[in-house]
């Protein structure tokens, strides 16, 4: 009898969501996914965490601008699931507990949005995120380990899936030598959590996690010039009278480690480098296995897309000589063939 009442609640939790959907990202058309977990999540430790469904109804409904509606869920989504894993489920469900909130973590993160999602690769990939969890002990920090591994694994190309497949030998090795199941509630909480909270953006999470660790970076007005320079091309430019800052990126450079030049600008002998600046598209799900780019310093890119297809491009802000006129910007002369410094525009204040 408990069985069914849960799944009419979940049944009516999903409908209900569906009802309130009032926006067009993939977040919100994953709505009715997201009250199933919450009520999976509630059904496996407090049901308590059924209020979670009204709240996102509400952040749904009530929350027009978009980046506060999305954290708002998120907020509800990391709650629930940090709650849920510190808890001790008790009766039977209390062995299969973990392995179930490292999955609905998993699909929360990874499957939105549903057009993207890679299913015969992500199916395997829950597999291999449960052997994880069982492997290490049905633990919290089992259940951080596995959801952890899953969303650093782009699985494009396929031969990515050696990450998850590689940290199940090696938990399998450490446990046969004796390694105790560690639990590590609170901080295992506390991590699986903070990834949730953002799981809007998360394939910003997986691939450059320092961007939510940082000073959120005011966008400002921006002169655009759109100019891309191959190797040893020159450009003079008027600066606005209210520029302060130079946005640059790179095209083609994704495989150059931080410190490699990029170019130089002229008055004051600046050198960009990659740090500075990163190649446009680094980011992106298809192309990251194969960057080695870092987040510039001083990220200015724009968000593009949603959950796991979500990235930035690869925009730095470059302080501009003080009191210049005019401004030329040099490529290095050993970029190699196809790339480019991309002069985007100025910051203006």
């Amino acid at each position: 009898m408990e069985h069914l009442r849960w799944i009419a609640a979940a049944a009516l939790s999903a409908y209900a969501s569906y009802l309130a959907v009032h926006h067009a990202t993939p977040i919100d058309a994953a709505l009715p996914l997201l009250a199933l977990a919450v009520t999976f999540l509630a059904w496996l430790s407090y049901p308590a965490l059924m209020l979670g469904v009204p709240m996102l109804i509400v952040a749904e409904i009530a929350l027009a601008e978009e980046t506060t509606r999305l954290i708002a869920i998120g907020a509800v989504m990391a709650t629930a699931t940090a709650v849920s894993l510190s808890a001790r489920a008790r009766g039977e469900r209390a062995e299969a507990h973990p392995t179930f909130v490292a999955l609905i973590a998993v699909v929360i993160l990874r499957w939105i949005p549903f057009a993207d999602v890679l299913w015969g690769r992500e199916i395997l990939l829950l597999i291999l995120t449960a052997a994880i969890v069982i492997v290490l002990g049905r633990t919290p920090f089992a259940v951080a380990v596995g959801v952890i591994t899953a969303l650093v694994t782009p699985a494009i190309p396929m031969r990515t899936l050696w990450v998850p497949l590689a940290v199940l030998i090696v938990a399998a090795a450490a446990r046969a030598v004796g390694m105790p199941a560690l639990r590590l509630t609170w901080p295992s909480a506390v991590l699986v959590g903070f990834v949730m909270l953002f799981f809007a953006w998360s394939g910003i999470v997986a691939r450059a996690f320092p961007y939510f660790l940082r000073k959120p970076v005011t966008v400002k007005e921006r002169w655009t010039i759109a100019h891309a320079l191959p190797a040893r091309e020159s450009r003079t430019y008027e600066v606005p009278h209210n520029a302060k800052a130079l946005i640059l990126s790179g095209a083609n450079v994704a495989h150059l480690r931080r410190g490699a030049v990029l170019g130089r600008i002229e008055p004051g002998g600046i050198t960009v480098r990659i740090d500075d600046a990163a190649d446009w598209g680094y980011l992106r799900r298809d192309a990251w296995h194969h960057a080695h780019n870092p987040l510039p310093r001083v990220s200015v890119g724009t968000i593009r897309e949603y959950g796991y297809s979500a990235w930035v491009d690869g925009a730095g802000r470059v302080p501009l000589p003080r009191g210049a006129r005019t401004i030329r910007v040099t490529a290095d002369a050993k970029l190699p063939e196809g790339a480019s410094l991309q002069v985007e525009g100025f910051e203006l204040e």
